[in-house]
């Protein structure tokens, strides 16, 4: 045994059940595979840290799945049909940005998304200025930049009345500067060709991603999203937002009115320090925000909707 994940494999290999890290080594000390040089008085913390960082970085070429959060099973056992049904959902690996640009991204030509920067439109207008513009194409996100495109996000913003949704992000969520553990208000996805389906409300899929952003990031069910239909995320507007080295992203902002019994928690996925706030009340620590959750803050406390949709 020369790692912890081996240590992990073979443990749960031979007890053919969900293990939390502690357990996966007290079965190891049991069964005195442990090495010397893995001892520390720190090891289940270290243990669940490598088995997290597998499945996030590694997703499906990993061995390791979450049955729930803190338990860990072999993706082996997800075929077998002697292994309880009960132990075969996998429990979802946190969101990073980055990954969500999958090889198959929607794409913008930057000069169609640069003359949104200092401006907003609605869905209607953007679809109009696309219209026989040859500006949208698929392609690996690797390749935009230096083909002269932008990706496009989805940015869905969580409403209960007059207050939206604030939590933290952590690190595993975004590691470019200007958004690692600042605040923020939205829930982003990079929109792809295979978002839109033969069900999809807009030819865009903005809805569908949305959809399954929220979905994932706030442990819901699809079901919540579809009855009514007023529950659907609603686009608000679609404008451009250009980060600190001056690369430009559209962004399609959504608001999802969220029903009654809807309560943020940490317990699952990437939600840290939820809160609810309202945006017309004049916040003192706005520079804690990223920089696309607090131009779309100011947008949000202006008092005149024009304003909000037309700049």
């Amino acid at each position: 045994m020369d790692s912890y994940l081996d240590i992990a494999s073979t443990v749960l290999r031979a007890r053919r059940r969900p293990m939390g890290a502690r357990s996966i080594l007290a079965a190891a000390y049991k069964a005195d595979i442990l090495p010397a040089h893995l001892y520390g008085k720190t090891q289940q913390k270290t243990l669940q840290a490598r088995l997290s960082e597998n499945i996030l970085h590694d997703r499906e070429a990993s061995i390791f799945y979450r049955t729930e959060p803190g338990q860990f099973a072999l993706k082996e056992f997800l075929y077998d049909p002697d292994f309880p049904a009960k132990w075969k959902a996998e429990f979802p690996a946190r969101r990073r940005t980055r990954d969500l640009k999958r090889p198959d991204s929607l794409a913008i030509r930057t000069t169609m998304a640069a003359s949104l920067e200092n401006t907003a439109i609605s869905m209607s207008e953007f679809s109009e200025r696309l219209e026989g513009s040859n500006a949208l194409t698929v392609m690996h996100p690797k390749e935009m930049e230096k083909r002269g495109f932008s990706a496009i996000w989805t940015f869905s913003v969580v409403r209960r009345d007059d207050q939206v949704l604030a939590y933290r992000i952590g690190r595993y969520r975004d590691d470019r500067d200007t958004f690692a553990n600042r605040r923020s208000i939205g829930f982003l996805g990079a929109l792809a060709a295979d978002d839109v389906s033969l069900f999809s409300t807009d030819s865009l899929g903005v809805h569908d991603c949305a959809v399954a952003v929220l979905t994932q990031d706030l442990d819901l069910s699809v079901a919540t999203f579809e009855h009514p239909e007023e529950q659907v995320p609603k686009i608000e507007c679609v404008t451009s937002i250009a980060d600190r080295q001056g690369h430009i992203d559209l962004v399609i902002v959504l608001l999802w009115d969220s029903p009654e019994w809807f309560e943020p928690t940490t317990r699952r996925l990437s939600l840290n320090d939820p809160c609810w706030l309202r945006p017309s009340t004049p916040l003192n620590n706005m520079d804690d925000f990223e920089p696309w959750s607090a131009r779309i803050l100011k947008w949000l406390a202006a008092k005149d909707r024009t304003e909000f949709v037309h700049g």
